[in-house]
C-alpha cells in the first residue's frame, strides 16, 4: 500500500525533501548562534568561514594542500576498489574460502585502525606512501565485505547458463556478476570512499608534511579558527558531494529494480 499521501505535499515537495533541506539550515543556524555565544576566538561565523575559504582558493594557501589530499584520496580509493572488488568476488565464488576468510576479515575490520598507524609509518615512512596505504586500509574492507556478501545474491541458474554457453571469465564478470551485485557493490563503494577519506585525513593530521589534515592541525595549534573551520568546511563539502552522487546512483538502481519487479509481477 502506498504511503504517498503521508509523505507528499503540493508542488511535488515531500516531507523527506523538506527535511533534507532543513537539516543543513538548522546546522548553519546553530553554528551562527554558537559563534555569537562563544565569540570569534572560539568559533568563527559561517560567513567569516566562507570568506576565508574563498580567500584560501584566491590566495592559494589552501590549494596546494587540497591537491595533495585529493591526489592521495584518488590513488588510495582506486586501489581499495580494485583490490576489494577482486578479492570479494574471488571469495564469493568459493563457499569454502569465504567461510575460511570471512571471520578473519571481519575481525580485522573491527580493529581500531588508528592503533595500527605506527606500523604503516614504519613500513612506508613519513610521506604520501603511508597516507595512501592507511587510506586503503580504511576503505578496502567495506568494499570487500559488501562485494562478498552481494555475491551470495547471484542466482546459481545464471552462473550455470553462463558456463553452458562457454562464456569466458571476463564475460561472466561483465554480463552476470556485475549486474547481479551492482546494488550492494555501490553501497560498498560509497562506504569505502567515506572510510578512505577518513583514513587519509587522520593520517595527515598526525604524520604528514602536507595536506588538508596537516594544515588543520597547524591552524588548531596556532588558534586560527577561521582557517581551521574553512578547511573543515571544504572536507565536509567533498564528502557531501561524493556521497550525494552515490545516493543518486543507489536511488536509480532501486527504481530500476522496482520497475523490473513490477514488470515481472505482471
Amino acid at each position: 500500500m502506498s504511503t504517498r499521501s503521508e509523505t507528499s505535499l503540493p508542488g511535488n515537495w515531500s516531507i523527506v525533501r523538506i527535511g533534507r533541506i532543513a537539516v543543513p539550515l538548522i546546522i548553519l543556524a546553530l553554528w551562527q548562534l554558537g559563534a555569537e555565544v562563544y565569540g570569534q576566538f572560539a568559533l568563527a561565523t559561517p560567513l567569516e568561514t566562507f570568506e576565508t575559504m574563498v580567500d584560501g582558493f584566491q590566495d592559494g594557501w589552501m590549494v596546494e594542500d587540497l591537491l595533495v589530499t585529493v591526489t592521495t584520496l584518488i590513488v588510495a580509493y582506486l586501489i581499495a576498489v580494485v583490490s576489494g572488488v577482486w578479492v570479494g568476488i574471488m571469495l564469493g565464488l568459493s563457499r569454502f574460502w569465504q567461510e575460511v576468510f570471512e571471520p578473519v576479515i571481519l575481525g580485522t575490520y573491527s580493529i581500531p585502525k588508528i592503533t595500527l598507524f605506527p606500523i604503516f609509518l614504519l613500513i612506508f615512512g613519513l610521506g604520501m606512501d603511508s597516507m595512501v596505504a592507511f587510506g586503503w586500509f580504511h576503505g578496502v574492507f567495506p568494499v570487500l565485505i559488501l562485494t562478498m556478501s552481494a555475491m551470495t545474491t547471484i542466482d546459481d541458474t545464471h552462473m550455470n547458463v553462463a558456463q553452458s554457453l562457454g562464456l569466458s571469465q571476463w564475460q561472466r564478470f561483465k554480463e552476470v556478476i556485475v549486474p547481479s551485485i551492482l546494488p550492494g557493490l555501490v553501497i560498498g563503494l560509497r562506504l569505502g570512499f567515506s572510510l578512505t577519506f577518513l583514513g587519509i585525513v587522520i593520517g595527515e593530521m598526525f604524520a604528514a608534511r602536507a595536506g588538508l589534515g596537516h594544515s588543520l592541525m597547524l591552524y588548531m595549534e596556532t588558534v586560527q579558527v577561521d582557517r581551521m573551520l574553512a578547511i573543515i568546511t571544504v572536507l565536509v563539502l567533498i564528502a557531501a558531494v561524493i556521497n550525494a552522487a552515490f545516493y543518486i546512483i543507489e536511488a536509480r538502481l532501486r527504481r530500476r529494480a522496482g520497475s523490473s519487479g513490477d514488470v515481472a509481477a505482471m
